[in-house]
């Protein structure tokens, strides 16, 4: 089912109608219309006694009654509503819209699809309805012309039939309203009386015509969601998304696909399923273009090339070409398409330049061949966690070799990516392949910079999780799955390595999401637990703030610029030596009440600070946007379905702003929590389906920095730099507090609480440091360890995890001078 705050084409057609139908039917009443409309449903009568909670909420709904308007009735109330009277009536311009792109809609469809279907006595019958609901509409508009709103502005021209379903499907684009009239409040309807809600809404035929036209618009919204997929991979191409977002756009495209057809089901099963209603359509087109479906111009051809732009927009091409494998596909054997059967292949070639025929077995070459791939890891492999929904669709499909329309629409989407992408489609498989690599190497180098060296929050069974992600990233990526299913079963054209990742750069898109979302939780949990990096980043702020630093650390910086200081110091940063130890304090656990207040500070000496039952600051994953498809691409039992809540998620939870271009292309992104995010200062809680993929793409892109983030890598430095300031305060911090200030080299984060107790006034912070053996208040062991970070950014190792942001991920950033 398609979630409820999104809304398909036939359901906005539908509700259309019933508003047009709501407005005529209680404006009349208002106005004294006393003939009856329609005999309608109403409420039942409640059960006596007094009813439960339950009962109650069932109870309100109940007082709504609904009337079905009938389609005969709509003149009637039309000229009651506005015959003479004072003061007159102006009928809203939503209205009117609302009529028009009713009105456009059908006759798009009676002039380009009604004709041409199979004709027979139930067909003349529904043809009768049809015309007479188009007349009876157009009437209505006629008699409001004269009464419409200033506001109301006519179409410049009205719809003509199409010379094919691409440009019928733009002209709807044409009609669709505006956002801010998609935003824009409910016409106001007087209410019918109290204590009761009544709802009209349109008589709606339950025929051959009303089924082809939902199929008309699913057809349309697939097209509409294909254009929006082809715009990420456009982007992707061009730089300006990110492989994971375009990937996940891809994926939902296809989930809000299937639900599309869900939705639809009862009415495709009972025209005879997708494959019956689909060449019914299409032969209709070809009847409409004096063509038929069976011409052929060559012997040779598969299909009438006349229609090639109308076959492409509608989905008959890989309709035709997976209805051409199944056929070929039986119970226990293994088709192989030998390389080059049909040809070859060459992506190096302009897709441009090629005639419809050469297109056309461009795409046969490469979507026979693959599915052959497809069915080996279909039948080799077991479901993988971050599966696209073309192997997912296809796993069925091959099982039961029935074909549904919304895995006709994924293989569409992988012939598009490969058509988009050419010769530079196995990039995708580049970047994942680096991914897993720095993954793997990070986590590797982890294991041997702490092999001797162990924590209590961190015991050695998180050590066996980490290898097992790194077995996990082995088996399923550097492994070739694929390629080893094809030996398993002893394929005779065995693949060349790593084949179905290279050509299947959707796949790759969504591995990368799961390594890096699994990667980005696993570190920040380790980062927390060891506590080096937010013990580095108070003390990097305290040097920064004193001015005893001469170069910027480039990724303690960019994790605060991601994150907010928040994460760090429990507010802003601090900004003197009393308020570094006591945001220190906070962070690490100690409470508040212990700290004097301005007015007294000088007055006495703090004591010891007792632990507060908050616990520790710790560092939390990001990207909120990306995280509300963690289930779907890491859980080892997926749900698939798109829910309500997860389009709030997407529509609402993004930290960042951005506007979108005339391409829904975001333009320059920034992170203030300060501000609304442009992205959501006008929201709705129903969105368009083209509109959400923007959105979504939009909203992951913009986290990628937060999610590619390598918390592991930068706790390796500052624990190295943590060696480093000991080593360089050793000295000073031996005469303050004694030798055994630090017992152990895990306690080496309490260095920066030693650090600051030196310069205030304090002697002991709860059971976190040692007693302060002297009275001496002074900065120079700040000075100490501030010489300790200058050396460690001199050699260049401030920036290590920027390079690997702008070298191996490509992500670039720069920061705002103040």
């Amino acid at each position: 089912m398609l979630p409820k705050n999104l809304l398909s084409t036939y359901q906005q057609y539908k509700n259309d109608t019933d508003n047009v139908a709501q407005w005529l039917a209680s404006k009349a009443k208002s106005l004294g219309f006393s003939s009856g409309l329609s005999e309608g449903s109403t409420a039942g009568k409640q059960k006596t006694g007094k009813p439960t909670k339950s009962q109650q909420r069932k109870n309100k709904l109940a007082s709504k009654t609904n009337h079905i308007v009938l389609v005969k009735d709509f003149i009637t109330l039309a000229e009651f509503v506005v015959k003479p009277r004072e003061p007159s009536v102006q009928v809203p311009a939503r209205i009117g819209t609302l009529l028009d792109r009713t009105i456009s809609t059908r006759e798009l469809f009676a002039d380009d699809v009604s004709p041409h279907l199979p004709s027979n006595a139930d067909k003349k019958q529904s043809d009768d309805r049809h015309m007479f609901f188009l007349d009876v509409l157009r009437k209505v508009r006629e008699i409001f012309k004269p009464h419409y709103s200033k506001e109301y502005s006519a179409p410049k021209k009205a719809p003509k039939s199409v010379e094919e379903i691409q440009n019928m499907f733009a002209l709807l684009d044409v009609e669709e309203p505006s956002e801010a009239f998609q935003n824009a409040p409910t016409v106001s309807t007087p209410a019918p009386g109290a204590g009761s809600e009544v709802r009209y809404t349109a008589e709606r035929p339950d025929d051959l015509q009303e089924d082809f036209l939902s199929f008309n618009l699913l057809l349309f919204d697939f097209s509409k969601l294909r254009s929006e997929v082809g715009r990420s991979w456009q982007g992707y191409q061009q730089g300006l998304v990110d492989l994971i977002a375009a990937s996940i756009v891809t994926n939902t495209a296809v989930d809000l696909a299937r639900s599309l057809e869900e939705d639809l089901q009862h009415i495709i099963d009972r025209r005879g399923g997708v494959k019956r209603m689909l060449t019914i359509f299409y032969v209709a087109q070809c009847v409409e273009h004096n063509t038929t479906e069976a011409f052929r111009e060559r012997m040779s051809d598969d299909i009438n090339f006349k229609m090639y732009q109308v076959a492409d927009s509608m989905l008959w091409i890989p309709f035709t070409l997976l209805s051409a494998f199944l056929n070929v596909l039986q119970p226990g054997t293994l088709p192989e398409m030998k390389p080059g059967y049909y040809g070859t292949y060459t992506p190096s070639s302009p897709r441009g330049a090629k005639s419809a025929r050469d297109k056309f077995k461009e795409d046969k070459i490469l979507m026979l061949e693959m599915l052959s791939e497809f069915l080996v890891l279909c039948i080799g492999t077991p479901l993988a966690p971050a599966e696209d929904e073309l192997t997912r669709g296809l796993r069925e499909t091959f099982k039961t070799k029935k074909i549904t329309l919304w895995v006709v629409f994924a293989v569409q989407l992988f012939l598009d990516i490969h058509n988009t992408l050419r010769a530079e489609v196995d990039q995708a498989f580049a970047s994942l392949s680096d991914v897993a690599s720095l993954v793997r190497n990070s986590i590797k180098n982890t294991f041997e910079f702490h092999k001797d060296l162990r924590i209590e929050n961190w015991p050695k069974e998180n050590d066996q999780f980490m290898s097992q992600f790194i077995d996990q990233i082995s088996h399923y990526i550097l492994g070739d799955p694929q390629r080893a299913a094809a030996r398993r079963l002893k394929r005779v054209y065995l693949p060349k390595p790593y084949l179905f990742f290279r050509q299947h750069p959707w796949l790759c898109g969504l591995w990368k999401y799961h390594i890096q979302v699994r990667y980005h939780e696993l570190s920040i949990t380790f980062a927390n637990a060891w506590g080096a990096v937010i013990h580095c980043g108070h003390l990097y702020n305290a040097a920064r703030s004193e001015k005893l630093l001469a170069r910027r650390w480039t990724d303690m910086e960019l994790a605060f610029a991601i994150r907010d200081y928040t994460s760090f110091f429990v507010g802003s940063p601090p900004n003197n030596p009393d308020d570094y130890l006591k945001r220190y304090a906070l962070a690490v656990a100690a409470s508040v009440t212990n700290f004097p207040t301005s007015d007294n500070r000088n007055g006495r000496r703090a004591r010891g600070v007792q632990t507060s039952s908050r616990g520790p600051q710790g560092l939390s994953e990001q990207a909120p946007v990306l995280q509300t498809f963690k289930e779907r691409y890491c859980d080892a039992a997926p749900r698939y379905d798109l829910r309500a809540e997860d389009i709030t998620k997407i529509l609402q939870k993004s930290e960042w702003q951005y506007e979108m271009d005339e391409h829904n292309f975001p333009t320059e992104m920034t992170k203030d929590s300060d501000n609304i995010p442009a992205s959501k200062a006008q929201g709705n809680p129903v969105v368009a389906l083209p509109k959400l993929l923007a959105i979504l793409r939009a909203g992951m892109h913009a986290e990628i920095m937060e999610l590619s983030y390598d918390y592991l890598t930068l706790h390796r430095f500052c624990w190295r730099l943590l060696r480093a300031v000991k080593d360089s305060c050793r000295d000073q911090l031996i005469k303050m507090y004694g030798p055994e200030y630090i017992e152990k080299e895990s306690q080496l984060p309490f260095l920066v609480g030693y650090i600051f107790m030196a310069a205030t006034n304090a002697k002991q912070m709860g059971g976190f440091l040692k007693l302060k053996k002297t009275d001496v208040v002074t900065s120079a062991v700040l000075v100490e360890a501030a010489g300790a970070i200058e050396g460690m950014l001199e050699a260049g190792a401030g920036g290590v995890v920027g390079t690997i942001l702008k070298e191996k991920l490509k992500l670039d950033f720069e920061f705002e001078e103040e």
